[in-house]
């Protein structure tokens, strides 16, 4: 539980030292290889993420799981390793990803009700964005400005809606700690301002982009066409002809390529 007088508020701005043109190179710097789409069911589904800090298995627990680790691409990105480190300005990130949306996009209304969440900050650095890219939480709208770090109530009924560009944001998940209580006590409360038209978008439940159903679901429907003797190619084409979400920001279809890198995971039970 956090403090008394530490609750989580819809916004704070943390005016925190952010190289925002160090952050956009490392961000830039990343392979289109490494990109995932979304597989949190239909909310977040104009969405690309990458997971820096949490599990590996290639699930949506990954991003909240209890064996943590980093993942290799953060050795390739010193800032934001130093952002999420015990020296960085909120203290140790637990997890940390990094996620972004397409223009026009909308993350649609939910609650973040895993249990493992409510005793932890979220905290958004936004690395690319623009001035129609809104942050809506408790029914009010902000544009979570770039050189800043935001938080929210992320057990609040919030979404996003994105202007004409990519939004990127830098996102961690970070335990009360006293580096962290240091930035909440020099932050700023803003309100935000009701915006009918915001909310009635993430309210619509309008899907901009199929959500990915992760690697363990994926695996299983390929056993199950396998044992239907299926091979690499008519797997692929099965895909391609339901229209099965693809794990892959950029990729236009599946390949069996992509069949068998699913395949060749390893999945705890």
């Amino acid at each position: 539980m956090l403090p008394k007088g530490y609750e989580k508020k819809s916004f704070r701005r943390f005016n925190i030292e952010v190289d925002v043109a160090q952050l956009r190179s490392e961000f830039l710097s990343i392979p289109k290889s490494y990109w995932a789409s979304s597989y949190w069911g239909g909310v977040h589904c104009s969405v690309g993420m990458l997971l820096l800090r949490g599990g590996n298995r290639g699930v949506q627990d990954d991003f909240y799981c209890k064996e943590v680790e980093d993942h290799d691409v953060l050795e390739h990105l010193p800032y934001m390793r130093s952002l999420l480190g015990d020296s960085g300005p909120f203290g140790r990130a637990v997890y940390a990803f990094i996620f972004r949306m397409q223009p026009k996009g909308v993350t649609l209304a939910h609650c973040d009700t895993i249990e493992r969440w409510f005793d932890m900050y979220r905290i958004h650095i936004p690395i690319i964005t623009n001035p129609e890219a809104h942050f809506i939480a408790e029914g009010r709208s902000i544009h979570f400005e770039q050189g800043y770090g935001w938080s929210f109530d992320n057990q609040s009924r919030h979404g996003v809606v994105n202007g004409d560009s990519e939004r990127v944001h830098l996102i961690m998940d970070v335990d009360f700690n006293d580096r962290l209580k240091q930035q909440i006590d020099l932050a700023k409360i803003l309100k935000g301002t009701a915006n009918d038209a915001h909310n009635a978008k993430i309210e619509s439940k309008e899907r901009q982009k199929p959500s990915y159903f992760g690697d363990e679901v994926v695996r299983q429907g390929i056993q199950r066409l396998r044992e239907k003797q299926l091979n690499d190619d008519q797997i692929t084409d099965f895909f391609n002809q339901k229209r099965v979400p693809l794990k892959h920001y950029y990729a236009p279809e599946w390949t069996p390529e992509m069949i068998r890198e699913i395949e060749a995971g390893q999945v705890d039970p």
